[in-house]
């Protein structure tokens, strides 16, 4: 009996969420076909009744890390204003975690050098999470009455992102730490620079 359009679709979209969380765990290159189709409780032959090739895979992916990501953002930030939410988001970000479970790891700064080296289709997909940030910070920071608000946010991205991706390359836990720290004070000047004072 041929599966119906609710089942399949169903097992795509299980493809892709462990698909998605076996890539920012174990990296693209490191993760293969054969081991996310065991994960999802799948078989290797059915993956090409689904994708057409990794590479799609990776970007469905990507997208639907960027999703949860975001919902869980939105979830933190639920009832709170522009400056609470942003100073929440940012220390979420830079605190997040593949050893502690607490937080959603994003695609930017876990797999940024894999997607460089990735084709344009899934760059792109990588790059809406950027634009997502970046719109979302200019959003808070325009409530704010932050006129420069595009541009700070831009750096307010780029900072958060960067540091992230410094930490997890640093062996030493002092020196990573250090990074965030030092990211997330960062921020805090950025935004005391456009006279809008983060709460100490």
């Amino acid at each position: 009996m041929k599966k119906s359009k609710v089942e399949t679709a169903e097992t795509r979209r299980r493809i892709i969420s462990t698909a998605s969380k076996l890539f920012m765990e174990r990296g693209l290159g490191e993760t293969g076909i054969a081991e996310v189709m065991v994960a999802a409780g799948l078989t290797q032959g059915g993956f090409y009744r689904h994708f057409e090739s990794k590479e799609q895979l990776i970007a469905e992916a990507n997208r639907e890390a960027n999703e949860e990501l975001f919902r869980f953002y939105d979830e933190a930030v639920a009832g709170k204003g522009p400056l609470e939410s942003m100073e929440t988001i940012v220390s979420l970000y830079l605190y997040q975690s593949r050893e502690d479970g607490t937080g959603k790891l994003c695609p930017l700064a876990n797999l940024g050098s894999e997607l460089y080296h990735s084709n344009d289709h899934i760059r792109t997909v990588a790059m809406e999470g950027y634009q997502r940030f970046t719109a979302s910070f200019a959003r808070m920071m325009g409530q704010m009455g932050i006129a420069d608000n595009v541009s700070v946010s831009d750096a307010i991205v780029s900072t958060i992102v960067g540091a992230v991706t410094l930490s997890r390359l640093s062996v030493d836990e002092v020196i990573s730490k250090n990074i965030l720290d030092n990211a997330q004070t960062t921020v805090r000047t950025l935004l005391q620079a456009t006279r809008m004072p983060l709460p100490a």
